[in-house]
């Protein structure tokens, strides 16, 4: 090989190297978002992603029964109101259940130990 063929091999090697090790920004799972859901009947699941180091976005993945799955854009107000009745479904009451105080009648003696 000639010299000018060994540097280009080597600016092209040094090229490859240093573009495969620089980190990649977004690892974000939506690509695009959709602005409209369709009938809630069809919906199967809806997976919530929040913001991670890797991608800085809130993510909504809607997963249909058919198989199709899309996302959804959380910024809109239809998506908000939604994900807020969600929530509100999911979450346990908020109001405290009174507890029975339950007295022990039995003593312990040395005889129970």
């Amino acid at each position: 090989m000639t010299m000018n063929t060994r540097i280009l091999l080597l600016l092209a090697v040094t090229i490859c190297i240093t573009v495969a090790q620089r980190p990649v920004s977004q690892r974000c799972l939506c690509r695009k978002v959709r602005n409209s859901f369709g009938a809630p009947n069809t919906v199967e699941d809806i997976q919530i992603y929040p913001p991670t180091p890797s991608c800085d976005r809130l993510e909504i993945i809607v997963s249909l029964k058919n198989g199709v799955q899309y996302c959804l854009d959380p910024s809109m107000k239809k998506v908000q109101r939604l994900l807020t009745r969600l929530m509100k479904k999911s979450s346990p009451p908020t109001v405290p259940t009174p507890i029975e105080a339950i007295s022990n009648e039995r003593s312990i003696d040395s005889a129970d130990i």
